[in-house]
């Protein structure tokens, strides 16, 4: 039964308008918040000066993961105390939560003690074997006697030459021509079975319900979104098991009309192209039986409690980063579990995604079409973690950039560890926090992050075009869910080298959609076009009512065929439009923008707002892009996510667009005028400062016998040729931070001009004081800052670089060091990842030349 106040929070209602104030400081949820991992003993002097760092450097959210001893004993080895879910450990939450709200930050509710979510920490099963996790096997019957099945067993099925069922306790008596039997068991353990609907009831009860008592005055205010942290189930595994939960024969006869038990055989057999076309219908009805019922049993309650308590839900999924990892995971069905929450999100580990990978997957796409589908604000991603404590700030905003071109807005970074001492210097990297130098220098990071993200949760998504998710192809397990991945994938990634953006539909959007004046509605998303990669098994309403939709006026494309829905391509093609190759479909589509010269590694995306559109651009690719975009408004302004500022872009037909590999540009096409100034010209006047430039070691952190340690440095100043590099000069070993300080002089004819300070490459980031005042910070590319105009006569420029902590972890003396330590936690799981990466940036140091240049308007 539905509660009268299931329905979203009013907070993840759209904003139809753009606002320059939100713009400049955006509300404290789109600030990036970190994994705050409580791994140690807590106090609450720590707790406040944690807080503290992470507000003052721009990280406003925060998602306090709880890491008890509980999880992983042998392979994270935790030290959390008081414990978790004890009054003790409520009395610190309490206490976190009150000073963040004093600080003006956001508090995600993260809903377990480690991950997967749904287990309480094992707590769910203390007590309650009986909701543990269930997966059916089977095992070889002989055929040369008679066999009784035990009262244990699930059934004995006979295959040959018809499936015929004995339950226990009944007695199978083999004819000449019956040869294979398997009798099928149920195997339980391991995690809480969230197919069941009383396990979503206890995890409840024992996380949220204890977190309301504590923290509910904090509901929709500093608290605004819940996590659950990839949740799943035992997986689809033929021939070996599959997943099963009490109910599961009842929920298939209802759904399905057949008896569970007769079609084991198909579920059973090895994926193949043997497989016969009854097999693969059988699983693709399995799967929809066991999906339809996670979201059900698990997703549907923890919405509908957070609803009831003016909260949003939030999650991702584990594995979702492919498309065939909906028969590789516990999910099943990636958009039909995240359209459950009202902020779904998707997770990136492991460098699925990285700057100069081949690889490069759509699957932000997921967390974004169910966002626009449900009508909701949010969209949000979990990144960086196990990336190494190399990640550099340029490749966390190449990262952003990636997703958030393609519909996310909220970020959640991973981690900041609440202790290091021990062997959680080893732990889940990169860590975030006073070990990481490159900590204090990414506010500006922060800021950017936090802009574009509210930028783009204004208005709703200019989006007219749905790709449809094959995820029923997946599930039959045949050869066809090869060739539906891929060409699903290609014209994904051909749709995104057009610029013509996208959102995800399935069988579940289509059969509930309606044709409103020849558009499909799917919630408030209108599409005016639909695109089908290679299909054989889409549900017959889905393509029934796809065809309503093409004789209505719609648009639907389909890459070599039409649509099948048992097992085949159709040949009855009325309605479908089907093009032999995915440039050939995409060019009937038109494109959110138009770029001169084209170009196919620009990827783009646009928010209507009342009277205008907010399009973002990012050149994914590795060269130059120099052209124009189209224009039919009469106001254009760009948008600095860095700065918060804006200016004017030059008006008329043809916007120009400059963008180096990895660079992005924001902007806002208006019917009205914005109060904003032209942008700053170059001169040619310039002040060199490379001769004049001083080289000060300044901090350095190392691994100590127990814990980083930090070490303020008193060495001697460089000249800038010999320090502009650390290795020959500090050691390839060297991680910290070096001053660059020169004094300059302004000239009385420079008297109030802005200036703009130009360097080489820094690896890896900068802040730069004018005067001993902090002025701004310098990250990636162009590496620019425009400082405040200054007064004629000297003054003092300090650049303040920073490298990462890859050089420290990476150092022969770190591995020797940490090779003599064993036992638990003795490394984590994740430190031979993480150094792998590492190696890729041991760098350190600020390239020349080092110039002022007088700027004007």
């Amino acid at each position: 039964m539905t509660h009268p106040h299931d329905k979203p929070p009013a907070f993840l209602t759209l904003v139809p308008v753009f606002d320059s104030g939100d713009f400049a400081e955006p509300e404290p949820w789109f600030w990036p918040g970190y994994f705050w991992l409580w791994n140690d003993r807590l106090d609450a002097d720590t707790i406040r000066g944690q807080l503290q760092d992470m507000v003052e450097r721009g990280a406003r959210s925060v998602v306090m993961l709880p890491m008890p001893h509980a999880f992983r004993p042998d392979s994270t080895n935790n030290f959390l105390t008081p414990d978790y879910l004890t009054d003790g450990f409520f009395d610190f939450v309490r206490l976190a939560v009150e000073e963040a709200a004093r600080l003006g930050m956001h508090w995600w509710l993260y809903d377990e003690g480690g991950w997967p979510s749904g287990q309480a920490a094992g707590k769910v099963l203390d007590g309650h074997p009986e909701l543990a996790a269930q997966k059916l096997t089977r095992e070889p019957v002989a055929a040369d006697r008679p066999f009784t099945v035990p009262p244990d067993a699930l059934a004995l099925v006979v295959e040959e030459p018809r499936p015929r069922v004995f339950r226990p306790g009944t007695t199978w008596t083999p004819a000449s021509q019956e040869t294979n039997a398997f009798l099928y068991r149920l195997e339980t353990g391991g995690l809480a079975d969230l197919l069941n609907p009383a396990v979503a009831r206890r995890f409840i009860e024992l996380t949220h319900e204890r977190y309301n008592e504590v923290l509910g005055q904090h509901f929709g205010q500093t608290i605004r979104f819940a996590f659950t942290d990839e949740p799943a189930v035992h997986g689809m595994r033929p021939p070996t098991s599959i997943p099963w939960t009490p109910g599961m024969e009842q929920s298939f006869r209802e759904q399905v009309g057949r008896d569970l038990l007769a079609e084991l055989p198909h579920l059973f057999q090895k994926p193949g192209a043997h497989l016969s076309r009854q097999a693969m219908q059988t699983r693709v009805e399995f799967y929809d039986v066991w999906t339809n019922r996670f979201a059900q049993a698990y997703f549907m309650p923890l919405r509908q409690w957070c609803r009831q308590h003016n909260l949003a839900s939030g999650g991702h999924l584990g594995g979702e980063d492919e498309t065939l990892g909906a028969v590789q995971h516990g999910f099943g069905h990636a958009l039909r579990q995240l359209r459950t929450l009202d902020v779904p999100g998707v997770d990136v580990i492991w460098r699925q995604l990285f700057p100069g990978q081949a690889r490069r997957h759509h699957f932000p796409k997921f967390a974004s079409s169910a966002a626009h589908q449900n009508g909701t604000r949010y969209a949000f991603t979990e990144s960086f973690a196990v990336f190494g404590n190399g990640l550099t700030p340029a490749q966390m905003k190449w990262l952003v950039d990636y997703q958030f071109v393609r519909g996310i807005n909220l970020l959640v970074g991973a981690c900041y560890p609440y202790g290091t001492r021990e062997h959680h210097m080893t732990g889940e990297r990169p860590h975030f926090g006073s070990c990481n130098p490159v900590w204090d220098h990414i506010v500006g990071f922060h800021a950017y992050a936090a802009r574009l993200g509210c930028c783009l949760s204004m208005g709703e998504p200019a989006v007219s075009v749905a790709l449809y998710y094959p995820v029923r192809d997946l599930w039959a397990l045949g050869d066809a869910a090869k060739t539906a991945s891929a060409s699903h994938d290609e014209l994904a990634a051909a749709l995104t080298a057009a610029q013509c953006d996208f959102d995800l539909i399935d069988d579940d959007a289509l059969t509930n959609a309606v044709i409103d004046n020849g558009r499909l509605a799917v919630g408030p998303m209108r599409y005016g076009a639909i695109v089908c990669a290679e299909t054989q098994w889409m549900q017959p309403e889905a393509r029934a009512r796809l065809q309503a939709f093409a004789a209505a006026g719609g648009t639907v494309l389909c890459l070599k065929h039409a649509p099948g829905v048992a097992g085949e391509f159709s040949s009855d093609s009325k309605g479908f439009q089907v093009m032999r190759t995915p440039s050939e479909l995409v060019g009937r589509i038109a494109p959110i923008l138009s770029l001169l010269p084209s170009s196919d590694e620009i990827r783009a995306t646009a928010r209507i707002v009342r009277d205008g559109r907010i399009v973002f651009l990012f050149n994914e690719g590795d060269t130059p892009y120099a052209g124009t975009v189209a224009n039919d408004y009469p106001h254009v302004y760009r948008l600095d996510p860095l700065t918060g500022t804006i200016e004017k872009a030059p008006d008329g037909e043809a916007v120009p667009v400059n963008l180096a590999p990895g660079a992005s540009a924001l902007f806002l096409f208006s019917c009205n005028p914005v109060d904003a100034p032209d942008p700053l010209r170059s001169t040619d006047d310039i002040i060199e400062l490379d001769a004049g430039i001083r080289c000060v070691p300044r901090r350095r952190v190392m691994v100590g016998e127990h814990d980083f340690e930090v070490l303020e440095l008193t060495e001697e100043a460089v000249p800038f040729d010999r320090g502009h590099t650390w290795h020959d000069w500090l050691g390839e070993d060297f991680s910290g931070e070096v001053e660059y300080r020169a004094t300059f002089v302004i000239p009385a004819s420079w008297e109030g001009a802005p200036l703009r300070l130009e360097t080489g490459e820094i690896a890896y980031a900068a802040t730069v004081l004018l005067d001993g005042k902090p002025v701004g910070r310098i990250a990636w590319p162009p590496w620019h800052l425009v400082l405040p105009p200054g007064s004629a006569g000297s003054h003092e420029l300090v650049i303040r670089v920073a490298n990462t902590l890859a050089n420290e972890l990476t150092s022969t003396r770190v591995t020797e060091q940490w090779s003599t330590k064993s036992g638990p936690g003795w490394p984590s799981p994740y430190h031979k990842r993480a150094l792998e990466f590492e190696r890729d940036t041991k760098a350190g140091g600020l390239a020349g030349p080092i110039r002022l240049r007088r700027m004007c308007t």
